[in-house]
């Protein structure tokens, strides 16, 4: 696949989910925001970059202890995947596999009885469904929010008065750009999550917007069929993490 397609893709997902800190540097940029999610606590590359050197690494770690925070190292198989070694033999361990996909929205696959609803903000009924379901570094979720450029929509599923699952997307380069896909436990596989994104994906094509993309843990099977079977059918790239030890 082009690599331009696979850089804009790329970088739509992270302004789909900003960092609160973008320290760049050497070709990388060093994202913080506390807390415990990976993409916004580690180095990425960026367009351009010309490699992973020793004193990169070096000043990424400088970087991640003055937070008191290990550092972590995010390679795309398509930009650093090369440099895995290299931190390997620093004593690096390898975390957090996940898959970029696409879906043409020429046509969305159609949803039956949807009860989602969408918000152009997050409503707090959302929030609190997302911190019930979800439940990690809740003050830096609804803080990165804030920091997303719109349009965006949050979409959430009400069965028995309450979001039982939610998601929400934001147009990033004429991307729609899908994520927190999450639903309560004891209501999964009833396709609660197929209306969420789907509304979305609708919402979307309304504005002309023909592309999405989403970002799904490797492993995850019963997400992967759930994304394929809304259009989700181009594997566009995978990444992983490097953990400092």
């Amino acid at each position: 696949m082009n690599e331009d397609v696979l850089w804009r893709s790329e970088m739509a997902c992270r302004a789909a989910w900003p960092a609160e800190t973008d320290f760049r540097f050497a070709g990388w940029s060093a994202r913080r925001s506390g807390g415990i999610i990976r993409r916004v606590n580690s180095l990425n590359p960026l367009p351009g970059f010309t490699g992973l050197d020793e004193a990169v690494i070096d000043r990424t770690e400088a970087f991640y202890k003055g937070f008191g925070q290990p550092a972590l190292v995010r390679l795309m198989s398509f930009a650093g995947a090369a440099s895995s070694d290299q931190l390997a033999r620093r004593g690096y361990r390898r975390e957090g596999a996940t898959t970029t996909l696409a879906a043409d929205l020429g046509n969305p696959v159609p949803v039956a009885g949807s009860c989602a609803r969408l918000w152009e903000h997050p409503d707090p009924a959302w929030l609190a469904a997302r911190n019930r379901i979800a439940v990690s570094d809740p003050a830096i979720f609804a803080t990165m929010l804030q920091l997303i450029e719109p349009p965006k929509r949050f979409a959430g599923v009400v069965v028995d008065g309450e979001i039982r699952s939610l998601a929400y997307g934001v147009v990033v380069d004429r991307m729609l750009v899908v994520e927190s896909v999450a639903t309560d436990e004891v209501y999964r596989g009833r396709g609660l999550a197929r209306q969420a994104v789907g509304s979305l994906l609708h919402w979307a094509a309304a504005q002309a917007i023909d592309r999405a993309v989403l970002q799904v843990v490797t492993d995850n099977a019963p997400a992967r069929a759930l994304y394929q079977s809304l259009g989700f059918g181009s594997l566009l790239f995978d990444y992983f993490y490097m953990r400092q030890p």
